[in-house]
């Protein structure tokens, strides 16, 4: 488990460094107006919401060796960026990325369960998402320093070393895999009908709008800090950090704190996260000042620490271990397609409104998925384990 936390803790980091920057390195660094940059940075999700579930469908055998496929994608993906020359060729390597992602987060959640030892999946989970959630802040933290270093070109391929580490961390899982690959491929032919069952669904709709909002403030939350509060890179990095820092947190109490689960139960902890999302987003976009929008990130922060761990863990139970990379794919798709909307909904209101209204508007998202968590109030799969 220590190897696959450290891999995912290097994965985590590249692609959480980048995010608060890459809106800033398009609209400045290649020119991209505020729309472009709304419709471009989605096209990593719009490629992963395409090619998560197909791929699943095909990858049922020599799972870790896809894995190392995939980070090495990552990668590569990331070194793209830095040679990118106008936003054509930006947005090709963005589509590179999103086949990466496609695999490695469907994978690396799957492997977490396959290794678990018997009874511990929502441990074992629950440790992976806190092992992303340390490169949620770490990510952000060296890309301060970095880039008080050099530009952002350059921190582009230091971040592409970083997605290297994590496919050489990753190459020891090879063997420890190979026993419960077999389990995995189960027989016969697999169709995503096999996992669309109601829970599942709900799950999935309760994570699509959650992400809806992310979404929306991972491509405009760094643009309303540049143009509103002009702040430099470096502390728009900082209070990103903030966010992921919260999301960190969040999850080790979850993995150390097991009476919180038992108490509570999954139903209203995912409730408390909806709500958080919709206030977080919220105060974020009709923030005038600073301590402010930085209270809307920490409650944004917040519901992201909850969420994708609490719907993950009830996903893996109610999933039979020769579907689970389906249903964890068809759980993540839900993101992919959230955020992927999200993003674009906002950079169509921000043809018409300020960004800080149109990320406001989007409050609402989080909102609905209390309708599918509704639904789900009766089911064994949020019941405390």
């Amino acid at each position: 488990m220590l190897i696959l936390n450290l891999s995912s803790l290097f994965f985590s980091i590249t692609i959480f460094l980048l995010i608060p920057v890459l809106p800033i390195y398009l609209y400045r660094d290649l020119g991209a107006s505020e729309q472009e940059v709304g419709l471009i940075i989605p096209l990593t999700f719009l490629t992963s919401a395409f090619l998560r579930i197909p791929s699943s469908l095909r990858i049922r055998r020599r799972i870790s060796q896809v894995l190392v496929l995939g980070l090495a994608l990552n990668a590569l993906a990331i070194m793209g960026y830095g040679i990118s020359w106008d936003l054509l060729s930006f947005a090709l390597f963005r589509i590179l990325h999103g086949l990466a992602l496609a695999i490695n987060y469907t994978l690396l959640l799957t492997v977490a369960g396959m290794i678990a030892e018997f009874g511990g999946t929502e441990r074992a989970i629950t440790s992976y998402t806190a092992a992303l959630a340390l490169g949620f802040w770490v990510g952000p933290l060296v890309g301060i320093i970095l880039r008080g270093m050099a530009e952002l070109r350059y921190v582009m391929f230091a971040t592409a070393l970083l997605g290297a580490v994590a496919t050489a961390l990753a190459i020891p899982l090879l063997k420890s895999c190979r026993p419960r690959e077999e389990d995995i491929a189960g027989k016969g032919v697999l169709s995503i009908k096999d996992v669309l069952k109601p829970p599942n669904i709900l799950l999935a709709l309760v994570y699509l709008s959650f992400s809806l909002a992310s979404g929306a403030i991972f491509a405009y939350g760094p643009l309303k800090a540049k143009l509103e509060f002009g702040l430099t890179d470096q502390l728009i990095l900082l209070f990103f950090l903030a966010y992921y820092f919260t999301a960190f947190i969040v999850r080790l109490f979850l993995l150390k704190s097991k009476r919180l689960l038992e108490s509570f139960g999954l139903n209203k902890l995912i409730m408390f996260g909806l709500l958080a999302s919709a206030l977080g987003i919220l105060i974020t976009g009709l923030s005038q000042s600073l301590s402010l929008f930085g209270l809307g990130l920490f409650l944004a922060g917040l519901a992201h620490g909850l969420i994708f761990p609490l719907t993950a863990s009830a996903v893996a139970l109610t999933t039979p271990i020769q579907l689970r990379i389906l249903g964890n794919s068809f759980h993540l798709t839900s993101f992919d397609i959230g955020s992927l909307t999200g993003s674009t909904m906002a950079s169509m209101l921000v043809g018409f409104m300020p960004i800080s209204y149109s990320l406001a508007a989007l409050s609402i998202s989080p909102l609905l998925g209390l309708l599918a968590l509704r639904k789900l109030s009766n089911s064994e799969a949020l019941k405390p384990q």
